[in-house]
Formats: structure tokens, C-alpha cells, sequence
């Protein structure tokens, strides 16, 4: 079996032994992949989620390494087997889905008493949708020299996948679904991360364009995401002067992931560029955690070019517990409406939310 390789390089290993003998283990990583990192590169204090159990630490908590690594959650949860619920999603709307799965989840089903899960029976993985789906076609991952194996018979597998309809569509045909996806939400489309003192030469998207300004956004590698940055780029400004500001792009840097999510707001924070074209609930959600120094730009006239994410159960040899995949299920398209369009999201009344979505070929 071939192991998709996505190389997470100065990982504290002890760390993560501590974290697997806990069965709660959320994958530090840095952003070093392939080269050195700037000398002067600033340690970020990356939103962090998950189990903080205490575990064989005198001053309470499992041993952590925050210095240029981070704690962005790619990977969180137990990778032991033990999971109750395993989840496989892009890992665009993070922000909203883990607050939802690991609070509101959790506390729902005590509720409603029709499931008794707790936050370190569940994990769930939020890399960019064609890393997931390179796991699926290879049959996992590996972090550094720590291999991952994913397979509907392996002890990690997904109970439920959310996706695009690209992806989707791929699952589908490999009858790796067991229900058709259903649709709990669409994005906004392209905003602007901007540095703070950069804030007023980029005031819309007209201005950044009339700027000189360099700026970031998905790496090639990251194909649907850049396409719909390029395709806004195009339809809002015209060809021309589209084409002009990609050639201010600043492209591979120090560290670089191809997980636009970490390496956008990575580069503007480090001024390696000024300006990050990012969706826009990530560019709001990371302009509020860094206050001071990043500004979110909004680009009302993006919308249009928004995307649909859908949920879906798939198909498993063992180990799914279908009453709780189904409680979730119910759970989730409750609670989405609220959630997203307090995320930033597109509000459910604007698009098929509970439909089932139409899947593209490719």
C-alpha cells in the first residue's frame, strides 16, 4: 500500500507518543516543509481546540511544544481506533465545525439523550479537500515518519466525509458513500487578509488592484480554491487587469504547507506579504484572533462565486455506530443554519441547504 506523503516536519515526538498512549493526540506541526524557515519568523498563537487532559505532568496538562511549531488542529483526536466518530473534512470551515462537534455536539446529545459521546471520542481531520481525497486514494497519510493508514477495514476510517461536489462526486463513484450528500453550507467566496498598516491602500478590492501591493493565496496545489480566487479576480476586475495583479504573487516561501488555511495567514502575519487572498469567513475569523495587526477587507461581489459543502456517511467494514452517525446527522442540519451565518456563511434560505447535492464528475 502506498502512503500519501504529506511531510510535517520538526514534530516533538514525544509529544506525540505522550498524546497516542492518551488516545488524544492533535498533530503539532511547523510550517518548515521543505526549507529553512526565516530567521526572523514569528511564532503564531494559533486558535487551538480539543482535549487538554491532564497526563503524567506534575503542573498538570501533556507536555507541548508551541515554539515554531503550532497547534492548528489539522489532525484532532484520538488515532488509536478509539473513536466514536471520525470525521473527514476540507478543512475551510473549521472555525464553525469544531466548536460544533466538540461543544455543542457533545452537549446536545445529553440533551436529547440519544447519544453519550464526549470530545476525546471523537476526531476529526481538516486538511485542504485534495489532500483528504490523495488519503483515500493511497490509503492514508504520513506526518514526519509517522504513517496514518486510512482504509474502510484500518482502525482510522471516516463516518462522515464533507466535501465539494467535485470530490463528492469521486466518492460517489467509487461507492465509497452510503447516502447521497446533503448540503449544510456555502461560503461567501474570496475576501482580504490585510496587514494593519497596509489597511489603507487596500480598502476594496478596486483599490488592492490599483496597489502594488504582493500578496498570497492557495498554492497550485490547492486547484478549486485558486481557480474560484482567479475566476473572481477575472470577472470583477476583467482579464487584464486580473492578470496584472497575479503577477504581484508572491509564490513559495520558507515553510510553505499548500493548506491555505495555515500558510496565508501565516505569510501575513511574517510580512512576507501584506495582503492574503482567503475565503471570506477565514479572512474574518483570523483578522479577529489577530486584532491588532490584520484587518479584514470584505468583497461583497464575491459571493457569487461561493461553493456548497455537503455531508455524507460512508461506507465502513466495521466500527461505524450507525445510531450516532445518524444523531449526528440530525444534529448538524439543525444546528448549521445558525452556526455558519454567524461564521460568515451564506444564510440557509440562499441555497439548497438539506438537499441532496448535485455531484460534478470531476
Amino acid at each position: 500500500m502506498t502512503i500519501h506523503v504529506l511531510e510535517f516536519k520538526d514534530i516533538n515526538y514525544m509529544e506525540v507518543v505522550m498524546n497516542i498512549l492518551t488516545k488524544q493526540i492533535g498533530i503539532v506541526t511547523a510550517f518548515v516543509l521543505g526549507g529553512a524557515i526565516a530567521a526572523d519568523a514569528e511564532a503564531l498563537d494559533w486558535p487551538s481546540y480539543g482535549e487538554d487532559r491532564e497526563f503524567m505532568r506534575v503542573d498538570g496538562g501533556i507536555e507541548r511544544n508551541d515554539g515554531l511549531t503550532n497547534a492548528l488542529p489539522d489532525v484532532v483526536g484520538p488515532v488509536d481506533g478509539s473513536a466514536s466518530l471520525t470525521i473527514f473534512t476540507e478543512g475551510n470551515h473549521y472555525p464553525v465545525l469544531l466548536p460544533l462537534v466538540l461543544d455543542e455536539f457533545v452537549a446536545w446529545c445529553e440533551t436529547e439523550e440519544r447519544c453519550a459521546v464526549s470530545r476525546e471520542d471523537i476526531l476529526v481531520v481538516t486538511l485542504p479537500q485534495v489532500m483528504i481525497m490523495q488519503g483515500f486514494a493511497s490509503g492514508g497519510f504520513r506526518f514526519g515518519n509517522a504513517q496514518l493508514p486510512v482504509a474502510p477495514d484500518t482502525p482510522v476510517y471516516p463516518d462522515l466525509v464533507m466535501l465539494g461536489s467535485g470530490p463528492m462526486g469521486r466518492l460517489a463513484g467509487q461507492d465509497l458513500l452510503a447516502e447521497p450528500p446533503r448540503t449544510f453550507a456555502r461560503h461567501l467566496g474570496m475576501g482580504m487578509l490585510v496587514r494593519r498598516e497596509a489597511a489603507a491602500e487596500v480598502s476594496d478590492l478596486e483599490a488592492f488592484a490599483g496597489s502594488e501591493l504582493p500578496f498570497v493565496m492557495a498554492t497550485p496545489r490547492e486547484t478549486g480554491a485558486r481557480m474560484q480566487y482567479v475566476e473572481t479576480l477575472s470577472a470583477l476586475l476583467g482579464t487584464e487587469t486580473a492578470n496584472t495583479v497575479l503577477a504581484r504573487e508572491t509564490g513559495d516561501f520558507p515553510g510553505r504547507l499548500a493548506i491555505q488555511h495555515r500558510d496565508v495567514p501565516y505569510a501575513v502575519m511574517n510580512d512576507i506579504a501584506p495582503v492574503g487572498l482567503l475565503f471570506g469567513h477565514l479572512s474574518r475569523f483570523y483578522a479577529e484572533h489577530w486584532s491588532e495587526d490584520l484587518v479584514f477587507v470584505e468583497v461583497p461581489e464575491a459571493a457569487s462565486f461561493g461553493r456548497e459543502i455537503a455531508v455524507a456517511p460512508t461506507r465502513r467494514n466495521d466500527g461505524a455506530d450507525p445510531e450516532l452517525v445518524g444523531a449526528f446527522l440530525d444534529f448538524l442540519l439543525d444546528a448549521a443554519p445558525d452556526a455558519y451565518v454567524e461564521g460568515g456563511f451564506a444564510d440557509a434560505s440562499t441555497f439548497g441547504f438539506g438537499e441532496e447535492m448535485s455531484l460534478a464528475s470531476d
